[in-house]
């Protein structure tokens, strides 16, 4: 029996089916895609904005009591907040790649331990001969009150230089702003942040506002102020 030739309306029929399968792939792959990228961008916004990163902790203002969220260590014995870990990591990894040797002194504090802390330096005037007001006057100089250290929150971290210290804080403070971080006590802001200048206590305070705290040279509670006062 001959064999008949495809009708033109045939091989139309056919080549409007493979389209629309095409399509329904190509659409389903960029639907995909979308949800994809557009839950990692709402995390990424959830994360960089995150106002509980500005948080001020002095003097004048407690630490929220559910301040610190979930902890992670970032080595044998320091904890910190899990929302700065990986930048910290980084931070720190980055530094050693330039030749330095980076090393966290100090990191979260509960109050319990920023007590001791505090009762352990005034042992420490007393011991040498001070009065206990006079001990407690000049441990409160160095030390924080419980409850109003900036390391309750797990934020905030002291760096050190295992044998280069100069080196180390120089970098760091030209490079934390892009890991997050701000030098949080700089020279000259001593009246606005009522801390002495410290040039090892950086603070996280994620990308964003690191970015702009730097660009503005300004404090983090001017930042606060300026952008957040209402």
């Amino acid at each position: 029996m001959a064999r008949h030739a495809a009708t033109p309306e045939s091989e139309k029929e056919k080549r409007r089916k493979w389209i629309l399968l095409i399509t329904l792939l190509l659409s389903f792959a960029v639907m995909v895609t979308s949800l994809f990228f557009l839950a990692k961008i709402r995390g990424w916004r959830v994360r960089r904005n995150d106002k509980t990163l500005l948080t001020i902790v002095n003097a004048e203002t407690l630490a929220p009591a559910d301040s610190a969220q979930t902890l992670t260590f970032i080595d044998d014995t320091h904890m910190v907040d899990a929302r700065c870990a990986y930048e910290l990591e980084q931070m720190l990894a980055d530094c050693r790649a330039a030749g330095h040797d980076p090393c966290i002194l100090a990191a979260y504090r509960s109050e319990s331990e920023q007590r001791e802390l505090l009762n352990a330096m005034t042992e420490d005037y007393m011991a040498d001969g001070s009065p206990l007001e006079e001990a407690r006057r000049r441990a409160a100089e160095e030390v924080e009150q419980p409850g109003h250290s900036e390391h309750q929150l797990g934020l905030a971290v002291d760096i050190g230089g295992n044998t280069d210290e100069t080196g180390t804080q120089r970098w760091l403070e030209e490079h934390a702003w892009e890991y997050g971080f701000i030098l949080r006590y700089p020279a000259g802001g001593e009246g606005l942040t009522g801390g002495e200048c410290g040039e090892n206590h950086f603070r996280y305070v994620g990308l964003d506002a690191a970015k702009q705290i730097r660009e503005l040279g300004i404090t983090l509670e001017e930042y606060v102020s300026m952008f957040y006062s209402n």
